[in-house]
């Protein structure tokens, strides 16, 4: 059975949404003969993705309890921390290099206070740097992803176990998104 035959049976069955399926209908293995129809085509499967995982968010929402669905989005942030492993990993043990770094890459500002343990991170003021997020769409609950990230990039940094909190996000409201990072302390 060819893939296009595939398509239509399932979506005939209802296994699918005929609608999403549709915009991967096309054979792939095509040369791409119009480079801005393959970018509007690209454009739809990513709007086509963010608006099922806004879909998928508000499920677990309403079927998850609270701890779940928070531990659930930390282990998916965690994972995409691991993911820039490569870029955050030289900063291993050099926190003061990392915080200098971001605010070349992304950051608006970023404290440091040594002394406190403490790490205050500023974002720049502009869309959500999450490829998955739809903005109007995506339920706010889902920045918890952002805390797993924080926490394993920054415990990766740090060498030992982080919290990370959010002051403000833009899910949430916000017109950027600001962070706290505390290190834990030390068992005496």
């Amino acid at each position: 059975m060819r893939r296009k035959e595939f398509i239509k049976a399932a979506c005939t069955l209802g296994v699918c949404s005929c609608a999403g399926l549709g915009l991967w209908a096309e054979d792939s293995a095509a040369p791409a003969q119009n480079p801005s129809a393959d970018v509007e085509q690209l454009r739809g499967k990513l709007d086509f993705i963010r608006k099922r995982f806004a879909k998928l968010v508000a499920i677990l929402h309403s079927n998850v309890d609270e701890a779940t669905r928070k531990k659930i989005f930390e282990s998916l942030g965690r994972e995409c921390a691991r993911e820039f492993k490569s870029q955050t990993g030289p900063f291993q043990g050099n926190p003061r290099g990392f915080v200098e770094q971001v605010q070349k890459w992304w950051v608006e500002k970023a404290e440091y206070d040594e002394a406190a343990g403490t790490l205050r991170i500023t974002d720049k003021q502009r869309n959500c740097s999450c490829p998955f997020v739809n903005e109007q769409l995506t339920p706010p609950e889902f920045c918890d992803c952002t805390l797993g990230w924080q926490k394993e990039t920054y415990t990766m940094i740090f060498g030992k176990p982080v919290d990370a909190e959010i002051e403000e996000s833009i899910l949430r409201g916000g017109k950027r998104c600001i962070f706290r990072i505390r290190v834990a302390k030390s068992a005496a």
